[in-house]
């Protein structure tokens, strides 16, 4: 494939696989025709700092911020830059996830866009194909990082859902599919289900998982507390 050939979905299909010479070399190609695109930018940098790259990231992050002093995404990233280590990176395991594992299966699978997302500081550390965790928490479903770091909430009537299957014993595989300024879409898949819904499906239906408006949901649902503000470092 050309360079020319080359389009966003590419890049993030890269990033999902983590196959961050790739993405290098998709970003870097559809930077050619839009070389102001802060989000391609963004995406760069943040193949650089995954692949070891630390100055080639520094100085992408540096151009974000010439084009957009305040832009959260690569203020965050050079922070990380003033500590992150070569030898910090070669010690993270990688974690290949197929674009394939996102085919929906009826019944067992669901994609679901959260709620109450984290503030930018905190999902600019969070990237498309990342594992992560579900935490229930009185009447909400928490989606949480491996550090347990709070990052979005699963919205309530599915959180209602959800806290009975696990409560149940049902287990579940949780991955970050896309993420934005302040949202945050995750794919959900049964993997177990306890002896009680042994014949039940987790979900009712496929297709995107749509919220309800902030109007139909408590005040207080999916949001951090203090206590785990502290823990995210915000």
């Amino acid at each position: 494939m050309s360079d020319s050939q080359f389009s966003h979905q590419d890049a993030i299909e890269a990033a999902l696989s983590q196959n961050w010479p790739e993405a290098i070399k998709i970003n870097t190609a559809l930077l050619k025709t839009d070389k102001q695109n802060v989000n391609i930018l963004n995406r760069l940098g943040f193949a650089y700092l995954q692949d070891g790259q630390l100055t080639e990231a520094k100085k992408t992050f540096l151009k974000v911020t010439k084009l957009d002093t305040y832009n959260q995404i690569a203020l965050k990233n050079l922070h990380k830059l003033t500590t992150v280590r070569q030898k910090d990176l070669r010690g993270m395991p990688k974690r290949t996830v197929s674009p394939m594992f996102f085919l929906e299966e009826p019944g067992k699978t669901k994609i679901v866009e959260c709620v109450n997302a984290a503030p930018v500081a905190t999902l600019s550390s969070a990237c498309p194909g990342e594992e992560v965790l579900l935490h229930a928490k009185n009447h909400v479903v928490e989606i949480r990082n491996l550090h347990n770091i709070y990052l979005a909430a699963l919205p309530d009537d599915l959180s209602f859902r959800l806290i009975k299957f696990l409560a149940g014993g049902n287990t579940y595989q949780v991955l970050i599919k896309s993420i934005g300024k302040n949202s945050v879409t995750v794919f959900l898949r049964e993997l177990t289900r306890g002896k009680r819904f042994a014949t039940q499906p987790s979900f009712a239906s496929t297709g995107i998982y749509m919220p309800f408006s902030a109007s139909d949901r408590t005040p207080d649902a999916g949001g951090p507390s203090e206590e785990e503000s502290e823990t995210s470092g915000e």
